[in-house]
Formats: structure tokens, C-alpha cells, sequence
């Protein structure tokens, strides 16, 4: 489980690198130099950057190889007339520097091909190389496993290190830094990257460069690659680049040139049993190709022959379409721009991705990648630190306002109970009232003897004299004609109303204010009182009940 979350990372650490890494592809031929730089991605390609220069007198290899210095001029020219900012590049070198094959191997894991691979006997065994291992640059890919028949298809790409030297010195000699070092018919493979809509369907993709350096037909079956020479005499060369042509030998050494693609199609087809490959593009390093094209078609028919056109469908830049335009031969453009729409690959974004289209003979590229990849970790390090702050910041700002609204929350509900609590308090205060009252009462009816229903009526007398406003406490009887009432009062008038009342019954005789004072319970001021009643004789009370009675 741990081992599958690891890789999910990786895996899209890989795309993020890609899709975020700047590229500029610089394109060395003999007679021109050429920079350009793509911005988006699919479908929706940009043209950001695009600048060349021509060399005068250049008309081979052999050139870039003698006259370094006045290739590094040019190409330190061109990156400040293009204003181009982009450091990492990918380089392409010619085909005719490049060893392509593909292997039929017998079937193995990736672990034991790594392993053949590590201890070089795998290239010893299948691979017959002029030289020492040591002296060459080889990119390997498994193209295809069949579980079936126990074998596989591996693509073998090598160059010497010595000639890709040559190149990587111009590079660096101007300032930029390569990251990738590509064959060049593979460049132009690439672009068709900007063409989907010439690889729709799964039938076969012939290519053709026809120049005066380079002359090859790269097939493209399952993106497992076909590569041949074709074979142009020096003598053929040196016309061809004579813009003077006489137009009847032109024909017959584009004719002979297209008989032999045919030738070599016709054997693509039988040797691989496929459908009848009926396109062709054409790429070519000369400035003028509408005569070569018209040649190719009289000569190949059957074959729907163009001139491949890799920024057809590019967005081009107002600032950049006079300078794609001035080109008559759009062609002279695909291998740099397939090399603008490379990318280093320093998380092994691209080893799910089969084919010929990230090959990279970069020397001590896995040094390259690590220095890539610490450059790519630190600076997203730093922002996803920067990201778990705020978002630390935010969960804690929320967090805290969240506590802080379920505090106001709480306290508006203690402020209600507060007042609820204050509600009750006073309810329950009267209610204590009222059972002193009854406690006093009670205390006081304990003191009556039974003799008596004078003392009830006396009881019942200052039971129905108590007015509103007054609470009894107690009625102290202790024997004889004297009782003494104690309570509370909320104000004088009541008391005095209380004694008006007394004095009003039959069996009292007299009522008088002994005690008065003031007291404090439950936050409320009352007014404690003592009253001393003088009973009415009990012949005397009764005498008048019954008179009132008859």
C-alpha cells in the first residue's frame, strides 16, 4: 500500500515537472542555425519563441565541426536577437551520428533487463559497436513485450561521445544549458506532436528528409521505428545546393532519390505484412522544395506526398508570423520545433511512454536529472511550506473562530438562564413567603389548647385580617389574653391596615405596633414587624357572636 502511494507521487511529481519545465530547441545544421520555443501543450501549442541564422559557405558535418567558433557566434546572436530567457535546451544531432536499432530480445522483467544492461553484457551480445562501450552515449527503451511467442522489441540508440561533444560545447559556448540531446530524424518525429492530425489512425508514418547533409526515410509502425540512408552521390549534393539548377538534371536526381523511397516502402510493406503506407511527408533543408515535391508525386504514385508543415496548426504570435513566413519551405522548421516540444523527464515522467519520442543521449543525464530534481523539490518545497503555513494559519483562524462563536453562543444562553434563574428566584421567594406564613401559623396554632373554639376564632380572625402585602411568621401565645403576631411587611401602610384589620375583630379587643424594623432578604427591603393583641373576654366575645347570630 505504502509502496503504490509512493508511486502516485512520483507519478504526478513526474507529469508536474514536465508540464512545468521551459525547453528551447536548438536546431545546428550545417548551413543554418535555428531556436525555437513552444509554449501549452495537446492540441493548443503556442509559438512563444522562433529565430535563425544562416551560415555562409557551411555545406556538411564537417563544418560544425572545424568552424565551432563561428557556429558559437551565431548561436549567441540569435539567443539575444530572439530575446530568449529559456537556459535548459534540447539539441538534436544528425542521423548519420546516431547507431538505430531495434532488438528482438527474448522476454524479460524489467529487474533482469537492468541487470544485463548495468553489467554491459546485453549490448556485447546484441549489439555489434565499433568501439568501446565506454566511448558511446546509448539510450535504451522496451518498445513492445509478446507474452506470447516469449519475446520482446527493444529500441537501441547510441552516438559517440566525441561527436556529441561537438554540439554540447556550441551550447554551452552561448550560454544555455542542455538537458537533451536528440537524434534528429526523432526530432522530426516529434513534431508531429504538433500534427495530431496526421496520427489519427494506426496506419504506418513514413517520413523523408531530403538535404545536403542528410538524406534517410524514417517509418513509423506502433512507434516502433524504421530508419535507412539514402543514398545521394557528393556530386548530387553539390547541385542540389546550386540554386541554378538546370531543372532536367534536378528532376533526374529527385527521381532517382524517389525511387529508392519507393523501393524501400514496397520492402517495409512485404517484410512486415502491413497495409499499404499511402502518405508521405516531406522535410527538407533546402530553401525551395514546390519543384522537388511536384517530382516526388510523378514518381510515387499512389503516395499522397506533402511537405511537412509542423506549424500549421500553432498558434503563431502577430510578432512572429513575418519572420515563420519569410521560410517558402516550412519544412526547414520540424526538427527544431519537434525538439521545442521535449521536456526533461528528472522523475521518469516518460518511462510509461513507449516510442521514439523521448529519447535522450544527453552524457551523464541521470547527473543532469538529480541536479533538475533538486532544483524542482527545493523550489516546490518552499511552496508547499508556504501552502501548509496558510493553511495551518487558516485552520487555526477558523478553529478559533468557530470556538469563539460557540463561547458567544454559550454565554447568550447562561445570560438567558441568568434572567430565567432571576425569574424563578423571585417566584420562588414569594412562594417561601407564603409557606413562612403557614409555618408561622402552624407554630401558632400549636400554642392553642383545645378549650377552645375562642382561640379558633381568634385564629381565623387574624388569618382573614392578614392583608396583601404582609407575610405572618408567628403567633406567639404563651397563655392568658395576650398574643403577640411577628412578620414581614413590604411597606407601613400594610402594617397599619393589618392592625385596622385586627382591631376589627370581635374577639380582639385591642391591637397596638409593638416592634418595627427594617430587613433584607433576597435582595428586597422589608419591613419586620412585632403586633401585640389584647383578646376580648371569652364570655364577652361569645355573648356577641350569639347576639349576632339571633
Amino acid at each position: 500500500m505504502f509502496k503504490k502511494l509512493i508511486k502516485k507521487l512520483m507519478d504526478y511529481l513526474s507529469k508536474l515537472s514536465v508540464e512545468q519545465e521551459d525547453v528551447v530547441g536548438v536546431d545546428i545544421t550545417p548551413g543554418c542555425i535555428r531556436l525555437a520555443q513552444l509554449s501549452g501543450d495537446d492540441d493548443k501549442w503556442t509559438l512563444s519563441k522562433l529565430a535563425y541564422k544562416y551560415i555562409e559557405d557551411a555545406s556538411d558535418i564537417t563544418s560544425i565541426k572545424n568552424e565551432s567558433d563561428q557556429y558559437v557566434n551565431k548561436l549567441s546572436q540569435i539567443i539575444s536577437q530572439g530575446k530568449i530567457t529559456t537556459t535548459n535546451a534540447a539539441v538534436s544531432i544528425p542521423v548519420s551520428s546516431a547507431i538505430i536499432k531495434v532488438v528482438n530480445l527474448p522476454l524479460m522483467t524489467d529487474e533482469e533487463l537492468q541487470e544485463a544492461v548495468d553489467t554491459d553484457s546485453l549490448w556485447e551480445n546484441v549489439v555489434q559497436l565499433t568501439d568501446n562501450l565506454d566511448e558511446y552515449s546509448i539510450f535504451w527503451q522496451v518498445l513492445k513485450r509478446n507474452t506470447a511467442e516469449n519475446q520482446m522489441d527493444l529500441l537501441f540508440v547510441a552516438s559517440k561521445l566525441d561527436d556529441i561533444d561537438h554540439y554540447l560545447n556550441i551550447v554551452r559556448q552561448a550560454g544555455l544549458n542542455p538537458v537533451v540531446v536528440d537524434v534528429r530524424c526523432f526530432a522530426i518525429r516529434n513534431a508531429l506532436e504538433l500534427r495530431k492530425d496526421l496520427t489519427k489512425s494506426d496506419a504506418p508514418i513514413a517520413i523523408v528528409e531530403f538535404g545536403v547533409s542528410e538524406n534517410y526515410i524514417l517509418i513509423l509502425h506502433e512507434d516502433s521505428p524504421f530508419i535507412s540512408d539514402i543514398y545521394l552521390s557528393d556530386k548530387d549534393r553539390r547541385l542540389l545546393s546550386d540554386s541554378n539548377i538546370d531543372p532536367v538534371l534536378h528532376k533526374k536526381i529527385v527521381d532517382r532519390f524517389a525511387m529508392q523511397v519507393g523501393q524501400m516502402l514496397s520492402s517495409y510493406q512485404s517484410k512486415y505484412k502491413i497495409q499499404p503506407i499511402d502518405s508521405l511527408l516531406l522535410s527538407s533543408t533546402f530553401s525551395v522544395v514546390d519543384e522537388t515535391l511536384a517530382y516526388f508525386k510523378e514518381v510515387l504514385t499512389g503516395v499522397n506526398v506533402e511537405v511537412f508543415d509542423a506549424l500549421k496548426k500553432i498558434t503563431l504570435p502577430e510578432n512572429l508570423k513575418e519572420k515563420a513566413s519569410a521560410e517558402p519551405n516550412p519544412s526547414v522548421f520540424s526538427s527544431v520545433l519537434g525538439l521545442a516540444t521535449r521536456k526533461l523527464d528528472v522523475f521518469g515522467y516518460y518511462e510509461y511512454v513507449t516510442g521514439t519520442n523521448n529519447i535522450n543521449l544527453l552524457p551523464n543525464r541521470d547527473g543532469v536529472k538529480n541536479q533538475e530534481k533538486m532544483k524542482f523539490l527545493s523550489r516546490w518545497g518552499i511552496v508547499i511550506f508556504t501552502v501548509l503555513i496558510i493553511l495551518f494559519a487558516g485552520w487555526s483562524f477558523f478553529s478559533n473562530s468557530s470556538k469563539l462563536e460557540r463561547i458567544d453562543n454559550l454565554m447568550i444562553e447562561y445570560n438567558n438562564l441568568e434572567i430565567l434563574k432571576n425569574d424563578k428566584q423571585i417566584i420562588l421567594g414569594g412562594i417561601r413567603e407564603e409557606q413562612d406564613s403557614f409555618k408561622g401559623k402552624l407554630e401558632a396554632s400549636k400554642n392553642l389548647t383545645s378549650n377552645q373554639g375562642f382561640m379558633y376564632s381568634v385564629l381565623l380572625g387574624i388569618n382573614t385580617s392578614v392583608p396583601q402585602g404582609v407575610s405572618l411568621n408567628n403567633i406567639d401565645y404563651a397563655g392568658g389574653n395576650v398574643i403577640t403576631l411577628s412578620g414581614l411587611s413590604v411597606s407601613d401602610q400594610n402594617i397599619l391596615q393589618f392592625i385596622a384589620n385586627l382591631q376589627n375583630i370581635k374577639v380582639i379587643d385591642k391591637a397596638s405596633l409593638l416592634t418595627m424594623s427594617i430587613v433584607k432578604k433576597e435582595k428586597r427591603t422589608f419591613k419586620s414587624f412585632s403586633i401585640r393583641c389584647v383578646l376580648a373576654p371569652q364570655e364577652k366575645a361569645l355573648s356577641k357572636e350569639k347576639s349576632n347570630g339571633n
